[in-house]
């Protein structure tokens, strides 16, 4: 049940017991991203005692190598690494103070009143996406989204839209069903489309439904994978890097070792952006791509 991993030094910058800080991993399976996001992590903390643990997509499992965690590592801080290893740490919150990496939305797993978790989520900043539908010259984004799900990120993204004097023209769904319907509704009612993070939003019916809108009425849409973008989306903003992600996790429980309370470390969104631009669907919508957008793409469709 217990995969190990003690980080070795070489012996002239070995930490000694007394000083190297106790870090239990908990994973929410072993992947390549989950992976990257570890060596991240422990290359921003090369001083402590890292153990890991795989929960193998299991978050009964999760729970019990919690117990075991609290009852013979006592750790100092515990790595919970994806959404699963979150959920078990929220439902079954450790003692020691918890960092968590590779997670979209995290406001919508952990509750409001949590004092002892943060971490490093997978969102582009709101103020990224907003700056691309800025250098369009958009001024009404349509977006459809599940309360539940995003809420907290279309509130963050109105705040930062109505700063740059852009208004998002927003639909509340809670099903997929639902948003074919919210998507129809916009019609020439905006100039620009969003598909946030929102699994309630992020079906392939949906998606193409949204695609089919952006053509017709020829909208720039905004997806969130590059996958989006080959589709047909005029531009697609993801992570860049699980490596990176874990590193800004590992900065975070670096403060948290050295004395920073866990309740004033906000959670960080990624701060290594891929933008993927497809000009093909830019000729399609009769769109000329400002130079600073094609300046920022890392991947342009032709």
């Amino acid at each position: 049940m217990l995969v190990a991993l003690l980080i070795v030094l070489s012996p002239a910058v070995q930490a000694t017991p007394a000083t190297a800080a106790r870090v239990a991993v908990l994973m929410s399976a072993r992947v390549e991203e989950y992976d990257e996001a570890v060596r991240g992590f422990r290359g921003a903390i090369p001083k402590e005692a890292v153990t890991v643990y795989d929960m193998d997509g299991d978050i009964e499992r999760g729970r019990k190598q919690l117990d075991e965690i609290d009852s013979k590592l006592k750790p100092d801080l515990v790595f919970a690494v994806g959404i699963w290893a979150l959920r078990a740490v929220v439902s079954r919150p450790p003692s020691a103070p918890v960092v968590y990496a590779m997670v979209l939305n995290p406001p919508s797993v952990i509750s409001p009143d949590a004092k002892n978790i943060t971490g490093a989520s997978l969102n582009v900043p709101v103020e990224r996406q907003i700056w691309l539908f800025k250098q369009l010259g958009a001024k009404r984004i349509g977006v459809v989204f599940n309360d539940a799900k995003t809420g907290y990120l279309v509130r963050r993204a109105q705040a930062v839209a109505r700063d740059e004097g852009i208004e998002l023209v927003t639909r509340e769904v809670s099903s997929p069903k639902d948003a074919i319907g919210a998507i129809e509704s916009f019609q020439d009612r905006v100039d620009a489309l969003w598909l946030v993070p929102d699994e309630t939003v992020l079906s392939q019916a949906v998606v193409q439904h949204m695609l089919l809108l952006s053509y017709r009425r020829k909208l720039p849409l905004l997806g969130v994978s590059s996958r989006h973008a080959e589709m047909g989306a005029l531009f697609a903003m993801t992570f860049a890097s699980g490596e990176d992600i874990g590193r800004q996790a590992g900065e975070l429980a670096q403060a948290i070792l050295g004395g920073r309370a866990v309740s004033d470390i906000p959670y960080t969104t990624a701060r290594k952006v891929y933008l993927t631009l497809n000009l093909k669907t830019a000729q399609k919508l009769g769109l000329e791509i400002p130079p600073a957008v094609r300046a920022r793409a890392t991947n342009v469709i032709e």
